[in-house]
């Protein structure tokens, strides 16, 4: 992971347990200048291909695995609660955009 978030050890606790992976933070959170730089070596023939260039340009620092517990709650969550906000609100979206014009429709 990067970006900001992945600075924080919850956040990153958070994320494995979420999706049920194992996820780690890398030696720089920048990673769109990561990948551009990895771009660059390979079309510059730094390397080989892009398996050598992130053997040789990634480095992962930290890595968390996912709570099992954590796991089965996320899951509970995802299925037994947010899989059903959408059509449920649904209807309450659609009186908001009759009432505010927004979104428009073409």
């Amino acid at each position: 992971m990067g970006g900001g978030g992945s600075q924080s050890n919850e956040i990153m606790q958070i994320t494995a347990d979420v999706f049920g992976l194992q996820t780690s933070r890398l030696h720089t959170s920048n990673l769109s200048a990561l990948g551009a730089a990895i771009d660059a070596a390979v079309m510059l023939e730094i390397y080989d291909g892009f398996p050598e260039a992130v053997a040789n340009m990634v480095r992962v620092t930290a890595t968390f695995t996912p709570r099992e517990e954590n796991v089965k709650v996320y899951d509970r969550l995802f299925n037994e609660v947010y899989k059903k906000m959408y059509p449920a609100l649904s209807p309450l979206h659609a009186s908001i955009a009759r009432i505010t014009g927004y979104p428009k429709t073409v």
